[in-house]
């Protein structure tokens, strides 16, 4: 595993989603009960960015098609979509969230 430096877990709100850039990967970071989880950040569907979806609970809304993953999972929850999301290992060291991004290729 190779975890990546993001952001400080306080820049994290509550119920809403952060952009953030790991090795070149745009990934979505959520706080949701106290909890980071981090997701990629385009939409399966129609590559919009998650990120600037609406959160409800634990899923994210696509703001393109109105797509709704399970933030946790990355299942999709309800059309168009189809394609999981991918998730990724998230830990906070010293006030800091870490995301584990494997190589690509």
């Amino acid at each position: 595993m190779v975890w990546y430096q993001t952001i400080k877990f306080e820049d994290v709100p509550e119920g809403d989603a952060v952009p953030v850039c790991v090795e070149g990967e745009p990934l979505a970071l959520y706080k949701l009960d106290g909890h980071v989880h981090a997701t990629h950040d385009i939409c399966t569907h129609a590559k919009a960015h998650l990120s600037e979806g609406f959160v409800s609970g634990d899923c994210v809304e696509c703001p393109l098609h109105e797509g709704v993953f399970h933030i946790p999972t990355g299942r999709p929850v309800s059309g168009p979509v189809s394609i999981p999301i991918q998730v990724y290992p998230v830990r906070i060291e010293e006030g800091m969230v870490l995301v584990d991004v494997p190589p690509s290729g």
